[in-house]
């Protein structure tokens, strides 16, 4: 039988004993030592201490010593010191033999030296080595530990008291002292540390002083720099050395002022450059700069309107002078109304503007004559005259009111000057597309004029052209009538033809123009026409459309040359008039 089933076997014999007599001393106590064999610490503890608990007086002494022994061990393991303690001072009180006597002596000894009761620990192991009992060797190597502690422990706590008293060179030699004896011992690693730390303190305290004043110093005479990298250096070697934090802090404040200061007068000296430059955009920026940092400095807001003044006058000069042009180009290819909208333009920017003055009474003396020798003696000649001015001013403000004026003339005077193309325009860019049926029926002047019969004649013709059909009709009739049903691409393909077979018909280029717009087309062909438009500064309608589409075409070809420079400042030029009209 192994020695596993024979301890269980006793543990169960042992365990009914005990159930038959819970006092039985002796069953309690071989019960706790089988316990031990199978390493169950905690339920040897407990059947000891309960036989420890039951002994009597018909307990014979060496059975009670063997029990507070063994329980004083089990104890021990288990981390309880003091009970420890308990049983083993109650064994050696017994009346036992010396051996016994000696081996509790030696776990006391023991005992108390994890305890760190040093001298009560030699005093146990001298008297336990006095009784000669055969254990000589384990008390003579316990109490050289236990002297050889209390030795260093003497030597720490001297190391205290003169550390804690200020005596950081003593101190020092203490510890090292028991550094040499025993490295580990407690914490004096850590505390040799502390005094070297407190004597370099000392040693540097006088230079971190003449740091400190030196640093003071150089902030008094306004050497931030060098005032810096002083303080910088004292928070290095001591963080909370006296307020130099504070000090730093304060210097910082005077350099970033001073670089602030200096940067706000950089700034300020390029706006003026800019303004004596007549840069005005760039001295709007730098003043802008300057007033954003701070809002008060030197007259900065006053020449910031300088410049902002002279911006909006220049570029609203640019307009003029580019209206002013677009007019003059317009009379000289005798489209009158065309001059005339760019003429008005003129006027609301400056009424004073070079000759304008003539050149409106011009046209408007010129349009004031009736357009040709058939028109003599025609009664509605001036209404025409009238309404085909109104029709241009409204051109520029309300295309609903334009394509009503319009169609007003083509009533009263068929093939008047260029109302056809100008109604077409007029009815693409309102926003409600009518029939050309619809815009008669609902005229009021069909109902002023129904008895007379050319305007019977007109009104038959305009009703029955959708059923005609456009096969009679020639290719510019053929346009506007797709025009005005809205078929934008049987109009394009019209003009296209119309324009490959007579590339010099340049008054096709502003239709074609407006059709790749409506469809959204920036194709080849597309851009080919508006480049046209742009080289020849033709005038028409979303002009500043046209050159942002071929600027960003030039700028996706990364161009650089001078066709793509003109037109991207005619963009620029463009967005900046058109936002300020």
């Amino acid at each position: 039988m192994s020695w596993k089933k024979n301890t269980e076997k006793k543990i169960e014999a042992y365990t009914r004993a005990v159930e038959l007599d819970p006092q039985f001393v002796e069953a309690l106590f071989n019960l706790g030592l089988a316990y031990k064999k199978q390493k169950d610490n905690a339920r040897t503890e407990e059947f000891l201490r309960r036989a420890y608990q039951a002994t009597n007086e018909g307990t014979n002494d060496g059975t009670k010593f063997k029990i507070a022994y063994e329980l004083a061990a089990a104890s021990r393991t288990l981390g309880k010191k003091r009970e420890a303690e308990e049983a083993l001072l109650h064994a050696k009180k017994l009346p036992v033999d010396p051996a016994m006597r000696a081996a509790v002596a030696l776990e006391l000894g023991r005992l108390f030296y994890e305890q760190g009761r040093l001298p009560e620990a030699a005093t146990e192991l001298r008297a336990g080595r006095q009784l000669g009992a055969g254990f000589e060797n384990d008390f003579a190597e316990l109490l050289r530990t236990v002297e050889s502690e209390t030795g260093l422990q003497t030597l720490y706590e001297s190391a205290q008291r003169a550390r804690a008293g200020g005596s950081a060179g003593l101190a020092k030699n203490l510890y090292e002292q028991i550094r040499a004896k025993s490295p580990n011992y407690r914490d004096v690693t850590a505390r040799l540390l502390e005094v070297e730390t407190a004597l370099a303190d000392e040693t540097q305290k006088q230079s971190l002083e003449a740091l400190y004043v030196q640093a003071q110093k150089y902030a008094a005479e306004e050497q931030w720099e060098m005032a810096l990298v002083a303080y910088e250096s004292v928070l290095q070697q001591n963080a909370l050395f006296k307020d130099a934090r504070v000090k730093l802090q304060e210097v910082r404040t005077q350099m970033e002022e001073k670089l602030r200061t200096r940067d706000l007068e950089s700034e300020y000296a390029a706006g003026m450059a800019a303004l004596r430059a007549k840069d005005w955009s760039r001295a709007i920026l730098s003043f802008e700069k300057v007033l954003a940092a701070d809002r008060n400095f030197r007259d900065a807001r006053r020449r910031l309107g300088e410049a902002q003044n002279a911006l909006e006058r220049e570029s609203m000069e640019i307009v003029a002078a580019r209206n002013y042009a677009e007019g003059v180009n317009a009379m000289n290819r005798n489209d009158l109304g065309q001059a005339l909208a760019a003429f008005e333009k003129v006027r609301k920017i400056n009424p004073k503007y070079r000759n304008l003055e003539t050149l409106l009474a011009e046209l408007e003396s010129t349009l004031a004559t009736p357009a040709s020798e058939t028109q003599t003696g025609n009664p509605s000649a001036p209404a025409v005259d009238s309404l085909y001015r109104a029709a241009l001013v409204a051109e520029d403000t309300d295309w609903m009111q334009a394509r009503l004026l319009y169609e007003k003339i083509q009533i009263l005077q068929p093939g008047y000057r260029d109302v056809v193309d100008r109604l077409a325009q007029a009815r693409i860019n309102s926003e409600k597309i009518e029939t050309p049926q619809v815009a008669i029926q609902t005229e009021p002047v069909a109902e002023e004029h129904n008895s007379g019969t050319g305007l019977g004649w007109a009104f038959a013709a305009l009703l029955v052209l959708p059923a005609v059909g456009s096969m009679f009709l020639s290719p510019m009739v053929r346009a506007r009538f797709h025009m005005s049903r809205a078929d934008y691409l049987g109009a394009l393909r019209i003009y296209e033809k119309l324009l490959e077979r007579n590339p010099k018909r340049v008054h096709l280029y502003p239709k074609l123009a407006h059709l790749y717009l409506l469809l959204g087309r920036t194709d080849e062909r597309a851009l080919k026409v508006f480049k046209t438009i742009l080289q020849l500064n033709l005038v028409m309608p979303n002009l500043e459309q046209i050159n942002t589409i071929v600027a960003q075409h030039f700028l996706t070809e990364g161009r650089t040359d001078s066709d793509a420079i003109q037109v991207f400042e005619d963009a620029l030029k463009a967005e900046q008039g058109w936002k300020r009209q």
